[in-house]
Formats: structure tokens, sequence, C-alpha cells
């Protein structure tokens, strides 16, 4: 029920089967379809505050010596590589393992229009199998304050997790997605 103009909506398609497997690389990869994903329409960030929150999971396959993994958050038409990169993720050393991490993305509007402004957020809950380190919980921008980049938040487009593999020999299934309209 909403309270005024503030409440939090899960928005369908409702996720209810794994995608397919992506094949990572050194360039931006989707960790999900277009089609996985609700269509905001034009204008979805219509006014500053309003925000996204996606949270997912996801089983990793990572290879023998797989190098760093990464995400990008990008604001586009949810293709690999393709948009405006709102946050770019520090990489974190991995080891080879099949396991599972738990992300959470928030993009909000800071101002609208053509060239309006979005800003990202993300923690990444990474089993610690996954990683090289005791390190397991990624949290993006990293010693920064959170700042809106330059956006067009008239165009109907889509928030894309985009994952990084330096050395480009692993395998990811989103298993669960889940996003919400906030405010």
């Amino acid at each position: 029920m909403a309270d005024g103009l503030f409440y939090e909506d899960t928005r369908e398609p409702h996720f209810v089967s794994n995608v397919a497997s992506v094949t990572l690389a050194a360039t931006a990869k989707a960790i999900y379809p277009a089609a996985a994903f609700p269509t905001l329409g034009a204008g979805y960030f219509s006014r500053p505050g309003k925000a996204i929150k996606i949270t997912g999971s996801i089983l990793w396959t990572l290879a023998v010596a797989p190098g760093n993994i990464s995400f990008n958050i990008l604001w586009g038409t949810g293709a690999d590589a393709n948009g405006t990169v709102l946050l770019t993720g520090t990489p974190v050393a991995a080891t080879n393992a099949t396991k599972r991490s738990v992300f959470e993305v928030v993009v909000r509007c800071i101002t609208t229009g053509t060239s309006g402004s979005l800003a990202a957020h993300y923690m990444h809950l990474i089993n610690v199998g996954i990683v090289a380190s005791p390190n397991f919980i990624d949290f993006a921008p990293a010693g920064v304050v959170i700042a809106g980049v330059t956006a067009d938040t008239t165009a109907s487009n889509i928030v894309s997790v985009q994952a990084l593999q330096s050395a480009a020999n692993s395998t990811l299934i989103v298993d669960w997605l889940q996003v919400e309209a906030l405010n």
C-alpha cells in the first residue's frame, strides 16, 4: 500500500527461472537479458529521489586462475557494454570455485532531463570460497562520496548489472532477480 507518494513496489516480470549462462570477458557482459528486467518506460526517473533497487543471486563457475572479477552498472539497452556507465566496481581477486554470491544495486535520480543525473551504489556479498582474500564484502563506490553521473533520465532504458573478468575463462548464472521501484 502506498503511503502518499512513497512506496516500494516489486516490478514485473517476476523472475521465475534461471537466465542463460553468461561467459565472462574482459569487457562488460550483461548478467541478465533485457527481457528479464521490467520495462521502466521513458521518464521512469521523473523526479529527483526516485530510485530502483535490484537484488539478485549469482552462481559462479570460476576456472583455474580466474584473475579478477568486478561489476559495472549501466543505464542503457541492457546489451553488453551498452549505455552510460553509472558505476565501475573495484576488481576483486578470485579463486577457482563454483560458489554463490548475492548483490544489491540501488540507482537514484539526482536531477532529471536529457542531461539529468543518476547515482548508483552496490553491495556484493561474495562467498569466501570465490575470493582470494578474506575480504568477501564488496562495496562500490569504495572510499568516495556517491555522486551523480550525467544520464538521459527521459530515455526508455534499463539498469544493467554487468560483470567483467580479467582472465575471461569463467561463467555465471543469475538464478534469482528482484527489481523494486522505490519512491
